[in-house]
Parts: C-alpha cells; structure tokens; sequence
C-alpha cells in the first residue's frame, strides 16, 4: 500500500529545476545535435527528428518509473496506480476529458495564425535545419507520400518507431508531469498547482517557440481538469488522442496511400 507521506512538497526552486533540465536536454538536442547530425550525413530531417525526439520522450518514461521507485513505493499496479492518480473514470471524467480535448482542438487550431507571427521573430523562428512540416507552416507543407524529407512508402520501421514513440510521449510526459510532479506541487502550492504545472509543461516547448501561443491555453485547461478530478488519465487519453493523428499518417503513407 502506498504511503501518502511519501509524497513530499515540491517548491519553486525545485519546479524551476524540474523544468530547466529536460528543457535544456530537448532544446541541445534538437538546436545542436540533431543538425550536426544531418550535416555530416546528409540524411534527410525525418532520421535526425526521429533521432532526437525518441530517446527524449523515452527519458520522461523512464524519469516517472524512477521516480516513483525512488519513493520507496512497491511494484505494484495497484500502489503506482495510486501514486499516479491513473483511478477509473468515471462518466464525469469522460465529459471533463471530452472537454479537454474540444478545448485543446479548437485553441490549437483557432490559434494557428500565431505560428507565423512568432517565426518572424528571430528568437522564435525554427533552426534553418528543421523540416517544414516541423515548423509554423505545419500540415500545409506536408508533400502526399513523403514526411520531413522522406518518401515513407514500405519503411515500416519509421511506422514502429512513430507507434512507439506516441507512447512514450504520452505516457511519459504525462507520468512525469502529471502523475509525479504535480501530486508534489499540490503540497506546495494548492489550489493553485495547476498553473505552476502548467506553466512549467508550456516552458518545456521552449525548443518550439514559434508554437508556444497555440499550446498554452489546452495546456492550463488540461492541467486544471487533472487537479480538479484529481485523475491523470483525462490528459492522457486527451493528449494522446490529439497527437494520435501523426503515427496514423505516418503509417497510411508507409502503407502506400499517399496523404
């Protein structure tokens, strides 16, 4: 059984460096290593991308399993179930999770103009390596039968790896900064830890600036929908379906139907 003392506060400073170190990795991954890479070889954006966003994903899953394990809490389902706030959703959950998701589609969208504006900024403008799809010109850049520079027909291991790394994604960002951090910064701050977690999740996009207008408010809601119902799976059944439609693509055009 889990110990609800071993939950222990987490303050400003920590938040602050909580947030700080994963930001720093994504940020020299994508902005240094992943460009270096391709300039050596030669390959196309999607084998850097795929690269360095990979292992960054797996790193949240990891930093939540050990995490927890650091606790001292048990291997059991129902102790990390406990721990993570992954309860039974209830009819109210899913309207709050229907909710999230709505409120995700219709800012993301209604607030895509933003991208442009910010990429004319030089400090929120995307590294000159980075694919076109990848940057403010989003789906409109997208070429049928191709992703980030490669043509995807019969390469099923970028399908896998895609399929993969959705979970990871998913699961990982969301046992890090759902199911472990913000249960310590309800401790901290209270009513009020949705916003810091919110807050510092937003900043952890800072390695796409051109996108951080567009992101922010799905990202509050979607934490303030977490604390209200104290239930991690409304962010992770609403944040993986919005990000389940980029290893479909993938995976139809590696199937041969161009889209």
């Amino acid at each position: 059984m889990l110990q609800k003392d071993t939950i222990k506060p987490l303050g400003i400073l920590p938040t602050v460096i909580f947030y700080l170190v994963p930001a720093i990795i994504l940020y020299v991954t994508h902005y240094l290593i992943v460009p270096s890479y391709l300039q050596r070889t030669g390959f196309p954006y999607l084998t850097g991308y795929i690269i360095g966003w990979f292992p960054t994903m797996l790193m949240f899953f990891i930093a939540a399993l050990a995490a927890y394990r650091m606790e001292g809490n048990p291997w059991t389902g129902k102790s990390f179930a406990d721990r993570y706030r992954l309860k039974r959703i209830s009819g109210k959950d899913m309207i709050w999770t229907l909710a999230v998701l709505v409120f995700m589609g219709v800012t993301y969208f209604g607030l895509a103009f933003t991208t442009e504006l910010l990429a004319r900024v030089t400090i929120f403008a995307p590294h000159p390596s980075f694919a076109p799809e990848f940057g403010p010109e989003g789906a409109s850049a997208h070429v049928p039968g191709a992703f980030m520079g490669m043509v995807l027909k019969g390469k099923w291991w970028v399908a896998a790896v895609f399929f993969l790394g959705w979970f990871f994604n998913i699961a990982g960002e969301e046992l890090w900064f759902r199911g472990y951090i913000l249960p310590r910064q309800e401790r901290a701050f209270g009513k009020n830890a949705w916003i810091a977690n919110g807050i510092m999740f937003w900043l952890n996009h800072i390695w796409q600036p051109w996108n951080l207008l567009i992101l922010l408010p799905g990202i509050l809601f979607g934490v303030y929908a977490v604390q209200r119902r104290q239930n991690t799976w409304i962010l992770l059944i609403s944040h993986g379906l919005l990000n389940f439609t980029l290893p479909v693509i993938v995976l139809l055009n590696v199937s041969g139907f161009s889209v």
